[in-house]
């Protein structure tokens, strides 16, 4: 059938449609009173109230889509730029005084970093916080919450070391992205996040500045930041847990990380070419390098990543799904749609590669060791070599994430976390039958691929991710070609498929307070929605930290049409609940 183009919205038609979807008026005006004592901490060239300014952090971040279609994105009441520890905790405690929440933003990569479903939030931008200092003696490094991972990764290059860049990109910031997830395919050698954690700065909900590790009763220089919390229960635990708060348990501002030994003169060997969206690191150096490794089933290359991380060799490994590569060759959208019209379901089952980064972090010697146990490995399992570039585009410093949504403008993971490799396998195979059985459409087809899976910790923990892609357009209430039904089906499938999946493999998807409720997941989980309630109401009794989170999630489904959702809205009134304001 030919496509036919339908006529756009009115401006008129536009503004009715979002007047009948909010709940608040778009604009708020704040105390004047607040505003001048929030002026005197900072100076009057670093807050602002004026509209064009706040319009600026209006519906920004991964996921936005789920604000912006459901008209809850609103800007904040001022934006204030701290340079300080202590100028921000000064900004808490004004806030809590007058009542007012408070939002922390930094690369603001997530859309719980700017107002929702209210227009009195302060928005407290921590960009003018850049301070670095590198120990490469002992390798960790001092970083201030307005550092992003593009230029501390230059930075580590500079002095012959190397850290994770996040799979959002490297224009999202370190001390956000700790505080949350910090996951990358580096995770395979350097651990996961809370191991790369050393000493903190956490200003509280209500405005004390809490230090950590060994800046506790110490000056927060880089000299005294060298070690974290011990074994056990710790305050890491409070202010980050295991997915993070999303700004709903108070600011850090300051972080001590565990940096890596790379090779001598990186700056040399890791070269950026090229210019955007044709940019990249070329490997000027036969110490670092790519292997694909083609395998012939399935079963072969779970197998293979068991033994790969079992020699620990290798700086990260993780499975190749078929449309990365038609990404990669694919020169628009439209060339993307040629490739991927030409895909099957036998190619998708078809299809089994792993792709593995060596570096011979101590000399040639190594590499060639590494080399030859690879190679050892691809004969056992009976796999092939492929060719592969000798560049990176995303990995060590780039940020290429735009490309994630060339397909349909849409996209999500709905599923990402860690688990052990078993589980990741079981839990990708049951998402990529169910997404092609029931749920394409509305999703780009992809044939029961199980999503991309990587080894962490030289497999002892594995991390997966599911992205589908959905039709923007329909999505859209504004949009012309708005399907209420097409929502339906989109929306059922993050907030209660995938957690229900989730529930009967064991997989602790690390996406709710996001993209899934904590209340649906939570009693699949030992009620751990409990402690998120002690918690809060303990350390921000006036409700002041970014709220609703960590509940976005949980809002949305009471804001969307009352046909939505029926199995999340009973959750959301029987679940047991700790002591709580947030939804009340």
């Amino acid at each position: 059938m030919a496509y036919k183009e339908k006529p756009m919205l009115s401006t008129e038609e536009m503004k009715e449609k979002l007047r009948q979807l909010r709940a608040q008026p778009y604009w708020w005006d704040m105390p004047e009173e607040a505003y001048r004592e929030l002026e005197a901490v900072v100076g009057p060239d670093k807050i602002s109230r004026e509209k064009v300014v706040r319009q600026a952090y209006v519906g920004r971040g991964y996921a936005r889509e789920l604000i912006w279609f459901s008209g809850q994105a609103y800007p904040p009441c001022c934006v204030i730029q701290p340079e300080t520890t202590e100028e921000v905790a000064e900004i808490v405690r004004i806030c809590n005084k007058y009542h007012l929440p408070f939002n922390p933003c930094s690369s603001q990569w997530a859309y719980n970093a700017n107002p929702r479903f209210r227009p009195d939030q302060v928005q407290i931008d921590l960009q003018r916080m850049q301070d670095v200092v590198i120990d490469k003696k002992n390798l960790y490094a001092r970083v201030e919450a307005g550092v992003r991972y593009g230029h501390f990764c230059q930075a580590c290059f500079d002095n012959d070391c190397y850290f994770i860049n996040t799979g959002g990109g490297s224009a999202s910031c370190i001390i956000a992205n700790h505080t949350v997830w910090g996951c990358s395919p580096f995770n395979y050698r350097m651990g996961n996040p809370e191991r790369r954690v050393m000493a903190v700065t956490w200003i509280s909900p209500e405005g004390d500045i809490v230090r950590t590790g060994s800046w506790a009763g110490r000056e927060t220089t880089a000299e005294d930041g060298f070690w974290g919390d011990g074994l056990g229960p710790n305050l890491n635990g409070i202010w980050r847990g295991h997915i993070g708060w999303f700004g709903a348990m108070g600011i850090v501002t300051e972080m001590t990380v565990k940096i890596f030994p790379f090779i001598e003169n990186a700056k040399e060997a890791m070269v950026p070419e090229g210019v955007t969206p044709d940019s990249h690191t070329a490997f000027k150096t036969n110490r670092v390098q790519w292997q694909n490794i083609k395998l012939p089933s399935r079963k072969a290359l779970e197998d293979f990543m068991y033994a790969f991380s079992h020699c620990q060799i290798g700086a990260a490994i993780t499975k190749v799904p078929v449309f990365w590569r038609v990404i990669a060759k694919a020169k628009d959208k439209e060339d993307f749609w040629e490739r991927w019209s030409g895909v099957t379901k036998d190619d998708i089952e078809n299809f089994h590669m792993a792709r593995v980064l060596l570096i011979g972090f101590t000399n040639e010697k190594q590499m060639e060791y590494e080399r030859a146990v690879l190679d050892e490995l691809r004969q056992e399992f009976g796999g092939e070599f492929t060719r592969t570039k000798p560049s990176d585009e995303s990995w060590f410093k780039n940020a290429d994430t735009s490309g994630m949504w060339m397909m349909t403008n849409g996209y999500s993971s709905c599923e990402a976390g860690q688990e052990c490799l078993r589980c990741t396998y079981e839990t990708g195979k049951k998402l990529g039958k169910l997404l092609w059985e029931k749920y394409t459409p509305p999703f780009m087809a992809e044939y029961g691929d199980p999503g991309w899976f990587q080894s962490n910790d030289f497999g002892h923990s594995s991390y997966l991710e599911f992205l589908v892609y959905m039709n923007v357009d329909k999505c859209d209430p504004l949009s012309p070609y708005y399907d209420p039904g097409y929502v339906q089906g989109m929306i059922g499938w993050y907030f209660e498929e995938t957690p229900t999946i989730d529930a009967e493999t064991g997989f602790l998807d690390f996406f709710p307070a996001s993209c899934h409720g904590i209340m649906f997941q939570g009693p699949y989980f030992s009620d751990y929605q409990v402690w998120v309630d002690r918690f809060k109401e303990e350390f921000d009794p006036r409700t002041v930290s970014n709220p609703p989170a960590p509940y976005d999630p949980e809002w949305i489904t009471e804001m969307l049409p009352p046909f939505m959702l029926n199995k999340s809205r009973r959750f959301l009134r029987t679940i047991k609940r700790g002591k709580s304001m947030l939804l009340q």
